[in-house]
């Protein structure tokens, strides 16, 4: 357990923070890294699993990391529980997400192979009153060495007072970006080490599962307009038909997804214990945000149209064989013979009929007349 829910610490994607001035991570979250080192991770992975009412979302991050305490603050729509996901459950849609290949014919043998082209409770004063509660604190859960507090609030700054005061520094100007959600009613899921947690927050994080009731599927961005430094997120969804990306983080740059296919997740085993069962279309979505001060949105996502596949390609090379013949050996054998047969053909057409010294054909047509 010493690395499970170690992403949620993680979250957002965030590539460099330093302690002195945390930053606020890309993609689900803020992140806010103890004293005394740096955090950063190179890449966020979220599987998105919805099926009209509930939406489950996995993360996983990969970390490079010398801090020993770490806390971490994700707005969702709705109350939210948390739980464990498979830490394979990654590797088995990167397995169902593999290239497929495009076969081009050759016809003459040559040296070479294949190609490949991968194509948080604290108020305002008033009138010198007391502070009253201004955050509610809907659950609170320790999931191994972490501590899990769902928390409600429509006040950016006694929210950001509340985090402050209970170990989620923040930097100023956060109550601007908490605003966002607040201001619609949503709720934030805190995540922080418990009291004398060992957890290890270096390398590649186990995977924590959140779920919440929700009409649209959502993965939270707008907290990535903070982050200082290119972010690169890819969501996974999954749901009963494929799913467009109505909404993308920034607002003049519509995304097109990289994958699209159904998938039996009965196939993966003890890995998609986390989600549903059974026949579903995976629709995958891979950005980079460079300019993360760009980021206005939410991916929101609805479904497609139509469930048309879509797979990455590479190209494979493979002699033309009919048969399991090559083509080319059929026409060396085929062609001499076929040029032999026409010649011979051609010779009997032209042949004369009547040889010399033979005998004139009989006159079927004379009649003898006595």
């Amino acid at each position: 357990m010493t690395k499970a829910l170690t992403l949620a610490l993680a979250a957002g994607g965030l590539q460099a923070v330093w302690v002195a001035d945390p930053a606020w991570a890309c993609g689900c979250g803020a992140m806010i890294p103890g004293s005394g080192g740096t955090m950063s991770v190179a890449r966020e992975e979220a599987v998105v699993e919805f099926d009209g009412t509930t939406e489950d979302v996995v993360m996983r991050f990969s970390t490079q990391s010398n801090v020993t305490d770490a806390a971490w603050v994700m707005p969702v729509p709705a109350p939210a529980t948390a739980k464990l996901a498979n830490v394979s459950l990654f590797g088995d849609l990167a397995f169902a997400e593999e290239p497929v290949p495009a076969v081009h014919h050759y016809f003459w043998p040559h040296l070479g192979g294949s190609t490949g082209d991968y194509g948080a409770v604290a108020g305002g004063a008033m009138d010198g009153a007391p502070r009253q509660p201004a955050v509610q604190v809907l659950s609170d859960q320790q999931i191994g060495e972490f501590e899990v507090a769902n928390l409600a609030s429509t006040d950016p700054e006694a929210l950001g007072d509340w985090l402050n005061q209970h170990g989620f520094t923040l930097k100023a100007g956060t109550a601007s970006r908490l605003a966002a959600y607040t201001s619609q009613g949503w709720k934030f899921v805190a995540v922080r080490l418990a009291t004398g947690s060992t957890a290890d927050l270096n390398g590649i994080l186990d995977p924590i599962s959140l779920s919440f009731p929700t009409k649209t599927a959502v993965y939270p961005m707008r907290l990535s307009a903070g982050a200082t430094t290119p972010q690169n997120v890819e969501v996974s969804v999954l749901a009963p038909h494929r799913m467009d990306a109505t909404s993308t983080p920034v607002a003049d740059q519509p995304e097109t997804s990289t994958f699209g296919d159904w998938i039996d997740l009965s196939d993966f085993g003890p890995s998609s214990t986390t989600l549903a069962s059974g026949r579903m279309f995976l629709t995958v979505y891979d950005a980079s945000f460079n300019q993360p001060s760009l980021i206005t949105q939410d991916y929101t996502f609805a479904p497609a149209a139509s469930d048309w596949v879509q797979h990455s390609t590479y190209d494979q090379e493979e002699l033309l064989a009919w048969l399991g013949i090559p083509a080319y050996l059929i026409v060396l054998l085929v062609l001499p013979a076929g040029l032999a047969l026409a010649g011979r053909w051609v010779w009997r057409r032209r042949a004369p009929r009547n040889p010399a010294g033979s005998p004139p054909p009989p006159d079927h047509l004379s009649v003898r007349t006595q």
